[in-house]
């Protein structure tokens, strides 16, 4: 994803800690009914936060550019699955690649298929562009997982004090 547009739709979070513990992982998405899109998303243990996350393939090529966003934070631990593009990306002694440990990030990858349509299983809805699919995750990670969903509520309340 183009880091200008995550900065417009959704500025990740700033680091809070010294100790940050993330967990990686991917889901898919189609893109236009027969083009697979990889989501690779960055989640924050420390704070609860979905940080970043890059859409292309799934390949080392995509993750590297995820891993460049989060060069900021003073990562201590990666806890990913086994695929193998995490291996030789990331430092071994950083690196836990376990299913038990990525817990969080499932949880968060099932609440934004049960919010969006588009991010089901099995579903008729696609994305026409990359950029909507770029610009639901900021909302999502905005809205839902980094915020509260009532936060939504105040933008109208907003805009009606500015008209007044």
């Amino acid at each position: 994803m183009d880091t200008q547009l995550q900065q417009s739709t959704g500025k990740s979070p700033e680091p809070q800690t010294d100790a940050v513990v993330l967990e990686l992982d991917e889901m898919w998405h189609y893109l236009k009914k027969k083009n697979k899109l990889w989501i690779w998303k960055a989640f924050c243990r420390d704070t609860g936060e979905l940080i970043a996350w890059e859409c292309g393939d799934r390949d080392k090529a995509t993750l590297k550019k995820l891993l460049t966003r989060l060069e900021d934070w003073q990562v201590k631990v990666y806890y990913t699955d086994d695929w193998k593009p995490y291996k030789s990306l990331i430092p071994a002694e950083l690196l836990v690649q376990t299913k038990a440990e990525t817990h969080a990030i499932e949880r968060n990858n099932c609440q934004m298929r049960h919010w969006f349509g588009r991010f089901k299983r099995k579903s008729i809805i696609v994305s026409k562009s990359l950029e909507r699919v770029s610009a639901t995750i900021a909302l999502f990670a905005r809205f839902r997982t980094n915020g509260n969903v009532f936060d939504i509520l105040k933008i109208g309340q907003t805009q009606l004090n500015i008209i007044i």
